[in-house]
């Protein structure tokens, strides 16, 4: 059972129509004020008036569409598509990359979510079930740039959306750009991670 929570949101890659949303722990539509979790339940008669609102407020944000989120994890896909297409790895030849729980680009040291007890020896294949962000840094260094901008094109980043709010969205970054060069889409890319 999910103890964190959680949220997905399903997209149409097509047009940018939400196909289906869910938000983990949930609450009913029917009974608002019926506490969602356990914890919470337990310390509700200690609670203070304002702690309980922000309490039910908290627990009423859909937080799939009331957050913000990077789109790195996302991107960690592209990446491994880019570099298979490439030919620069495979999918699951044991030990081909070591996490060590960060890797440093242009001075700034990026860690892996999992910093504290890196992953170490890994395959392609759990790196992606690791979501470890030092495996993809480096894979995306050694893919070039022409072949992820055509990587992108395929897969319709550059593809206008008929969703309004994101009509700006990653196109307009890419046509804000003059040159691009190897360092640029690096620190694209690590700004998604």
């Amino acid at each position: 059972m999910c103890t964190d929570g959680g949220n997905i949101i399903v997209m149409n890659p097509k047009n940018g129509d939400i196909l289906a949303m869910a938000t983990y722990p949930s609450y009913n539509l029917n009974s608002p004020f019926e506490i969602n979790t356990e914890e919470l339940k337990n310390n509700w008669d200690s609670m203070s008036p304002e702690d309980r609102n922000n309490s039910l407020q908290a627990m009423w944000r859909n937080k799939a569409i009331a957050d913000t989120y990077e789109p790195g994890s996302t991107f960690k896909l592209v990446t491994a598509s880019a570099s298979l297409e490439e030919g620069i790895t495979q999918t699951d030849k044991q030990g081909e990359f070591c996490c060590t729980g960060g890797i440093e680009v242009a001075g700034v040291r990026i860690k892996c979510w999992r910093y504290y007890r890196p992953h170490g020896p890994e395959s392609l294949r759990e790196a992606l079930m690791n979501s470890c962000n030092p495996v993809f840094i480096g894979l995306r260094a050694k893919i070039r740039r022409f072949n992820i901008l055509q990587l992108f094109k395929k897969i319709w980043i550059f593809r206008k959306n008929r969703n309004r709010s994101s009509r700006r969205g990653i196109k307009h970054f890419f046509k804000r750009r003059k040159s691009w060069t190897s360092g640029t889409c690096n620190n694209f890319i690590r700004s998604k991670i």
